[in-house]
């Protein structure tokens, strides 16, 4: 039984008892982790389950709540003596700066015994990874920095996975909610969806237009954490067929 679980569920800042973005996917043969965020090597020690273990890695965007445990996590693959690649699936714009922050660390390519095999998501709208159809899309989540810098970097991406067993969705971090459309137009067995650089209402009322099985929220902003439970009874109401979970971390659904 595939299963995935939540190792971090923060915002973009500190958030008492929650660790940075980053969730793992095992499906029994495979383990694929979404996003690394602080502290995840940990908290798979902590769940039982070594960072060697993983067979791919999945970023999908430059922000530090996102990245910030990349580099404990090769050196934790290091340190128990991993041999076979390691697959990273990232923004083309972060590999050279990656490279260089882990060769300061001194466990870049340089370094280490495996290979670590760079796959930016620019280069197709789907990946075979670890026997899931990936596809990718872009999110405005990094607008404004277009907006300031120019185009030609700042690429964020939202991730919709498939097997023949199941599928789901998973935002990463969205500009509006319509990020979404281009992964939903036959609906998903279950979203995973952020919670922070929108209101809560205006997710609900888009979701309300496809088919939902399970919608997981998380990464979600202070004032929805200081109120959960309002934003859950307007969750419920508005999309009455969906079974609607809020994410702590350590928390384990079945797919």
């Amino acid at each position: 039984m595939a299963t995935i679980t939540f190792l971090g569920t923060a915002p973009g800042y500190p958030a008492a008892n929650r660790n940075h973005s980053s969730f793992l996917l095992d499906a029994g043969e495979h383990k694929i982790l979404v996003d690394a965020g602080e502290s995840c090597s940990r908290t798979l020690i902590e769940l039982g389950i070594e960072p060697v273990e993983l067979d791919a890695i999945i970023i999908t965007h430059c922000h530090s709540d996102h990245t910030s445990g990349l580099a404990m996590l090769i050196q934790s693959c290091w340190i128990v003596g991993r041999q076979r690649p390691l697959p990273i699936y990232l923004p083309q714009e972060l590999i050279e700066p990656l490279k260089v922050w882990l060769d300061a660390s001194y466990i870049g390519p340089n370094f280490i015994p495996f290979t670590l095999q760079f796959q930016p998501w620019e280069a197709s709208d789907q990946f075979d990874i670890c026997g899931f159809n990936v596809r990718v899309a872009l999110t405005s989540h990094l607008e404004s920095l277009v907006k300031r810098f120019g185009s030609g970097r700042f690429h964020p991406f939202s991730l919709a996975f498939k097997n023949p067993q199941f599928d789901f969705v998973a935002s990463g971090d969205l500009g509006c909610p319509e990020d979404l459309l281009p992964h939903l137009q036959n609906g998903t067995d279950l979203l995973i969806c952020e919670l922070a650089h929108f209101s809560p209402s205006s997710l609900f009322n888009l979701l309300q237009k496809v088919r939902i099985k399970r919608l997981v929220l998380t990464h979600a902003a202070a004032e929805v954490l200081a109120d959960i439970e309002s934003m859950l009874t307007e969750a419920r109401a508005t999309l009455r067929d969906t079974e609607i979970i809020f994410a702590e971390d350590k928390l384990r659904i079945r797919l």
